[in-house]
């Protein structure tokens, strides 16, 4: 054996062979060796950060309840943002000035419309680029869940950050059971001490824990891995190395993360919904900390959110984290991470940024009055998607939406009647559509649309004293029904138990990583019954299946089959050939002694040994059990 050095009197091209027996160190180098160095001590861990390790939740100092509104107009005093409904939005801060006298402006019932025009756009249902119906219908829920989560950011970035300072380090069937602990906790209310779920107590019927965890990972260790995960491995950056301190950074390259990975996977829907949605916080020092009145969590943390919603199941695929007066600038008043909208006003830029995955594909996108911005319709047109919101009056009207002369237009309408005023804006056709409602106007800007009533959407309204009834026209059909699919998603978040009840932190990093973990559970579970067919799983029951599998995961976990000994009685004459079933055949019907014919080609089932793999293989004996080739030679063996 020797060593290979290099002398720097005679070069780093050179290098010498030394037997190791004539090799000899009188000053210790710097660094050794990297077969010597890997033998080492790990790195010390950093001192355990209480925030990071604690079972409970911040200390409030928001509260909200009766004194909402007095409380609000303090903490606006204070600086803090607040996204009020009944306030202008930026765009249309000061009125649109008077229409000149004898203004006309044109009402027509459309006839053309640019998006039916278009021969290339298709009303197509989202789906996963990877997966089709029957693959997603037979998936379990870790599979679903993982599907939906940004699984791969986990095994190159949390696992690797986690692990500089955590020792033994974590694997990816480790970190799923960590997540399987606080899935179960989430099952349950009442058990204020994460204690209880390892007490050694006896389980009793009238105090702590239901079930004990132990068998599954130890407290010590739980807490070693709440203590030490990381979000980001990327180092923070300071006023000294690049001129600004980013308060977002523990958690904004997670969530890009999510929205890289349903770009690359997801599809979405030719109709969706862009709406607000609320990561409950109640503490006001936290970053982008923001008060929404009309929400019913309204503190925290504002995130821009969009979901399509097919079969009334709604999918979350995009997010966005308000960061308000927290955005970093640096020290030339420059943005520490510049958007390629940033010349757009701040509506607009939202508007674009969230449609981005649909630009260019003519898709319908839903907004309610925050997005109600002449500017932002017209700009998301121009990038190729189909943006129409309601529209309110916040103060005033909206640029482009003179409110007082259609609710004069319209008074004497009757119940149902719809128009459209047609204006031009930025040399772009820009509509407001308008239906006569019982005691009101209703009013939608969009760019494209006709008045086509739909036939399966009536509505019902009582006028002077009697139900009265007609059917909503396209525009108000679309809004009406897609403007509560992020809402949607939100209330699968939180009913019965939201994860944000039961999974207590004080540090607000895992408040945002479990903001993302409740939106992939909601995701998966209605992805699942679109694959189905079938009413979506109640939120609990689908969560304490997916704690379990996520508890008793085998991920990165090597199972050997088990081979069964050799047996000594005679050989069974029944045949056992390797068969491969059709091209369209599905699961084995024991009825009609057939395969089941399905729309999918080439579907592949999992193996019935394994486990694992996935094989359109079976054996001759028993069509009903597939099995790939491996698992067919154990078989025959078996019975041999």
């Amino acid at each position: 054996m020797c060593y290979l050095v290099t002398i720097p009197e005679f070069g780093d091209g050179v290098t010498f062979h030394i037997v190791k027996k004539n090799f000899q160190v009188n000053v210790d180098p710097q660094t050794v060796f990297e077969s010597k160095a890997a033998m080492g001590n790990p790195i010390p861990p950093p001192p355990v950060d209480g925030e990071h390790a604690s079972g409970r939740n911040v200390v409030p100092n928001v509260f909200g309840g009766a004194g909402l509104r007095e409380e609000i107009e303090q903490l606006r005093a204070e600086g803090i943002e607040v996204d009020d409904d009944n306030e202008p939005l930026p765009e249309d801060a000061e009125p649109a000035p008077a229409d000149p006298e004898g203004m006309r402006y044109e009402y027509t019932i459309p006839t053309f419309c640019l998006r039916r025009a278009n021969n290339s756009i298709m009303d197509s249902p989202g789906r996963w680029t990877n997966y089709c119906w029957d693959e997603v219908a037979e998936k379990s829920e870790l599979d679903l869940f993982r599907m939906c989560f940004p699984d791969d950011f986990v095994a190159k970035v949390i696992l690797p950050a986690t692990n500089v300072h955590l020792f033994p380090h974590l694997t990816m069937h480790e970190f799923y059971k960590w997540l399987g602990c606080h899935f179960f906790m989430a099952c349950f209310q009442g058990i204020d001490d994460r204690d209880e779920w390892w007490s050694q107590r006896p389980v009793s019927l009238f105090s702590g824990a239901p079930f004990r965890l132990n068998e599954f990972m130890t407290r010590n260790r739980f807490t070693d891995i709440t203590s030490h995960i990381r979000f980001t491995d990327k180092p923070a950056p300071t006023v000294a190395s690049h001129g600004f301190v980013d308060r977002f950074h523990e958690v904004r390259e997670m969530l890009d993360a999510f929205n890289d990975h349903y770009d690359r996977n997801y599809v979405a829907s030719w109709i969706s919904c862009l709406d607000e949605s609320m990561s409950s916080w109640l503490s006001k020092y936290c970053p982008g900390f923001m008060v929404v009145p009309r929400k019913p969590h309204p503190f925290g943390n504002e995130y821009h959110t969009i979901a399509d919603g097919d079969g009334g199941k709604p999918i979350m695929f995009r997010i966005k984290l308000v960061e308000g007066k927290d955005r970093p600038k640096k020290a030339d008043g420059s943005w520490a991470f510049p958007s390629e909208y940033d010349r757009m006003t701040k509506t607009c830029k939202t508007m674009v940024e969230m449609t981005k995955p649909l630009h260019g594909t003519g898709k319908v996108v839903v907004g309610d009055a925050g997005f109600s911005v002449r500017d932002g319709i017209i700009a998301c047109d121009k990038k190729g998607v189909h943006f129409q919101s309601y529209v309110k009056k916040r103060g005033h009207w909206p640029k482009g939406v003179p409110g007082d002369h259609i609710d004069e237009h319209l008074k004497d309408a009757p119940l149902g009647h719809c128009e459209t005023l047609v204006q031009m804006h930025d040399n772009t056709r820009f509509l407001v559509h308008c239906c006569r409602d019982a005691d009101w106007v209703s009013k939608i800007m969009s760019t494209h649309g006709m008045l086509d009533e739909i036939q399966d959407h009536p509505t019902y309204r009582k006028v002077d004293g009697s139900w009265k009834t007609f059917k909503y026209s396209e525009p108000f059909s679309r809004y009406s029904r897609a403007k509560h699919w992020v809402d949607d998603v939100n209330n699968r978040r939180h009913d019965p138990i939201g994860l944000e009840e039961v999974w207590h932190t004080k540090w607000w990093p895992m408040q945002q990583f479990r903001f993302i973990c409740s939106v992939a559970e909601v995701n998966a579970v209605q992805y699942w019954a679109q694959g189905k067919g079938k009413p979506t799983t109640p939120q609990l029951q689908f969560r304490r299946k997916l704690a379990e599998q996520m508890l008793t995961n085998t991920i990165g976990v090597e199972v050997a089959p088990v081979v069964v000994p050799r047996r000594t009685r005679r050989q069974s004459n029944v045949e056992h050939r390797l068969l491969r079933r059709g091209i369209t055949d599905g699961s084995w019907n024991p009825y009609t002694r057939k395969f089941n014919k399905t729309n999918t080609d080439y579907v592949r089932h999992r193996c019935n040994g394994c486990g694992e793999k996935k094989a359109r293989t079976y054996c001759s004996c028993d069509p009903a059990t597939p099995l790939c080739v491996a698992c067919h030679a154990l078989h025959v063996n078996a019975l041999n």
